[in-house]
């Protein structure tokens, strides 16, 4: 084995690799449970237990009961903690910010696309019903971390169309009730997104593992007894992987001059992730044991290891 080679081993760690094996699932799951603890989720400030999932419009973010997603807040954006993106960030959970780090803003603006990916599949598919909470996630659950990089970048803008799409989910009936409000809400995210100068391969990497990780927490989330008993946290998991996958793509032509072969590992790679995710209502069995998705998001970081280290 190269120097080379031996050097992204190590800079992954032996967490990593042993999750590669499905050693860690149960780890990292109940580290998911600690961050939900300490994130403010499920019921948060002057809550108890109650989830904005099933807000259909006309909720602000923040409101009594509010889930704030402790696992947005928390685990996924680890890897813009201290030392994971060039030292920049803070720590990773509810104190990172979305001003100071440039990678978990884009995080959080990907994490509204894949809501956004995951209710317009569903109302398109004719399953309204699931699809209407989810035009309601970008401002109820991701908004209040990201509002403060919004308005420091000039992208103020986004807020009101994010409202506007949450207020009016309750009356979506097909897509056309929703298409206009969707596409204001979606360019707006497109163009906070294009306001971040200075993207490279390891910045890209890091927002990839970030919505791949809170992918496979909704999906564990979403399981009990080997059945999902959480429709939305499925869906959710599913749109930030297709999001992840667009994002990755959006930056194809960087990644592939950097490293070809690298990119063609990680395109492996999240093909076999998106294999939990087959439909968009969650089928009657999950298509992947959790612990198999943990190893396979292991391996997602490990083939982005060349752009990391």
């Amino acid at each position: 084995m190269t120097n080379q080679k031996l050097k992204l081993w190590t800079g992954i760690g032996v967490a990593t690799l042993l999750a590669s094996s499905g050693a860690l699932a149960d780890e990292q799951k109940n580290g998911h449970h600690d961050d939900m603890m300490t994130s403010g989720s499920h019921g948060g400030e002057g809550g108890e237990g109650g989830e904005s999932h099933g807000a259909e419009g006309g909720e602000h973010h923040g409101g009594e009961g509010g889930e704030q997603h402790g696992g947005e807040a928390g685990a996924a954006f680890s890897y813009f903690a201290a030392g994971g993106e060039g030292g920049e960030g803070g720590e990773a959970g509810g104190s990172l910010s979305a001003v100071e780090s440039d990678g978990a803003y884009v995080a959080m603006l990907q994490m509204m696309q894949g809501h956004l990916m995951a209710a317009r599949e569903l109302i398109k598919s004719g399953e309204v019903a699931a699809g209407r909470p989810h035009l309601t996630h970008p401002w109820i659950e991701i908004y209040p971390m990201a509002e403060s990089g919004l308005e420091s970048r000039g992208q103020n803008e986004l807020g009101s169309h994010l409202q506007t799409l949450a207020e009016n989910a309750g009356q979506v009936e097909n897509w056309g009730d929703t298409s206009q409000t969707f596409q204001a809400a979606w360019v707006a995210i497109e163009k906070a997104v294009k306001s971040v100068e200075g993207q490279s391969a390891s910045s890209v990497s890091n927002v990839v593992l970030s919505l791949t990780k809170q992918a496979v927490l909704e999906y564990d989330e979403a399981l009990e007894n080997g059945r999902f008993v959480a429709e939305h946290e499925y869906q959710d998991g599913r749109g930030f992987v297709m999001s992840a996958r667009d994002y990755l793509a959006s930056n194809q032509a960087m990644l592939k001059r950097q490293n070809k072969e690298a990119w063609r590992d990680t395109g492996k790679a999240l093909d076999e992730m998106l294999k939990a995710w087959p439909t968009a209502v969650p089928p009657e069995r999950p298509a992947i044991a959790v612990s198999d998705l943990y190893s396979a998001q292991a391996r997602l970081e490990l083939a982005l290891a060349p752009y990391l280290y």
